[in-house]
Parts: structure tokens; sequence; C-alpha cells
């Protein structure tokens, strides 16, 4: 599994046109093969700061993703940033959920 992130902090000025590019894509992205999941995030700290979160089955998944148009949209509009993105890919070899904490918890 594959934990894509992107940080972005957007001008103010520039703040809905990103709102509306991040609705027309997350649509697309999240039927796209090998997604397991696609979101985006406001920054509650700095409302101009967005995590956009997507979680691919395999990196062949991911690495057509890249290469998709819906990506090509999102590039496109990053490109236009004062400041760089922060772009992160992380390989997840294992996964757990509220039961290992239930286990820690009784110890």
């Amino acid at each position: 599994m594959i934990d894509a992130t992107i940080k972005i902090t957007v001008p103010p000025n520039k703040r809905e046109e990103f709102i509306q590019t991040f609705k027309a894509i997350l649509g697309p992205i999240r039927r796209e093969h090998g997604c397991l999941r696609c979101n985006c995030y406001v920054d509650i700290e700095s409302e101009n700061s967005f995590c956009f979160k997507e979680v691919w089955q395999t990196r062949e998944d991911l690495d057509a993703h890249l290469s998709s148009i819906d990506y090509g949209v999102l590039a496109g509009a990053m490109s236009l940033l004062d400041q760089e993105p922060e772009i992160r890919f992380n390989t997840i070899a294992s996964t757990e959920g509220a039961e290992a904490v239930a286990a820690l918890r009784k110890r």
C-alpha cells in the first residue's frame, strides 16, 4: 500500500479556486484503479493550507495515477503556487486499527 500526501499552502486570493479544483478531481481520482482513499483536508490553524491524501493499492496504481489527466490538473494548479508543495509517498507494510489500541490498553 502507498500513502501519498501533498501539503499545499495557497495565497488567500486563490483559496476558492483551489477548493473548486479539489472538488472537481476528488471523484474521478476515487474511481481510478487501485485508489483505496482520496480526501482533502483544511488545516484548522491555517485556512489556506490543505492536505491532499491518497492511498493506493500498489506502486503501479500510483504511477498510473501520476500519469493521469486528473493528477495533471492538480500538478498544473500546484505549479502556480508561490510556495512549493510538500509531496511524500510512503510505503506501508502493515496497518493496525482500534483492536491494537484495545489490546494494548488491556495490559
